[in-house]
């Protein structure tokens, strides 16, 4: 690592405001480029982030008793063909495995993997679906306002200066630049390799917040913030963690 990698690193570190779980009911926030390809309108019933009924989308709230967290992506095991919502590991390790998280007071899974531990490129964590609908899509500005997740973008392509937003569940939809890529980050005393950061701070509870660009590509997930940064793990370092393979697809198992 070099001089000025290190200097970032520890300049995260010492950064770090809160685990980014927990918090208030979602809101809205908007600036900066919106991602491509969006649905058409939402279900009446998706009144905002923390009451947006079947399916389940990215950037949605999701709560286990003292803890809010965001769904960030859904995932699978191709060898079980068992569906994931995706989201900060140190939600389902703060929660504990086989804890029941819910949206809007609907059980949707219970915690069954974290990897939430100290050397870990990400810190990452799944809950498995039960009986819930989800869709490739993610919450943005409104509940009106649904963008596709067309693929997911490798580590190589996220370079600084490029163009990101994030859906999470407090802080809702703010877009700006990456500043920071390939650092470590200290998250609640365990050292998280291989992290980027953002222009843009986020909140408690915007944790596993989905991170994508202006094209619908699929970047990571938040894990943490400083006062001015917002602190992600790749999609690739997400899947690799958890053994999961992100879904771009309906299809998705």
């Amino acid at each position: 690592m070099d001089a000025q990698r290190i200097w970032r690193a520890a300049a995260i570190s010492m950064g770090i405001a809160l685990l980014l779980g927990g918090g208030a009911q979602a809101t809205a926030a908007a600036r900066g480029p919106a991602v491509q390809n969006a649905t058409a309108g939402a279900a009446p019933e998706c009144q905002n982030r923390a009451d947006c009924g079947s399916p389940l989308k990215a950037g949605l709230r999701i709560t286990f008793t003292g803890w809010a967290c965001t769904i960030g992506f859904f995932a699978s095991n191709p060898e079980t063909r068992k569906l994931f919502v995706v989201t900060a590991g140190h939600c389902t390790s703060g929660s504990g495995l086989f804890a029941q998280w819910s949206h809007h007071g609907t059980v949707i899974g219970r915690a069954a993997l974290d990897a939430f531990e100290d050397g870990s490129t990400a810190d990452a964590g799944a809950i498995e679906l039960e009986e819930s609908a989800f869709a490739n899509v993610v919450y943005a500005s409104a509940g009106s306002d649904l963008r596709r997740v067309e693929a997911t973008l490798p580590d190589t392509s996220q370079t600084i200066g490029s163009e990101v937003c994030r859906s999470g569940g407090t802080s809702g939809w703010t877009c700006g630049k990456i500043v920071a890529v390939d650092v470590d980050t200290t998250v609640a005393g365990k050292h998280i390799r291989h992290t980027w950061g953002t222009d843009f701070p986020s909140a408690s509870g915007d944790s596993g917040g989905t991170i994508v660009d202006p094209a619908g590509h699929l970047l990571g997930i938040v894990i943490a913030t400083t006062p001015t940064q917002s602190v992600y793990s790749t999609v690739d370092s997400v899947a690799g963690e958890l053994d999961l393979v992100p879904c771009v697809e309906e299809a998705c198992a």
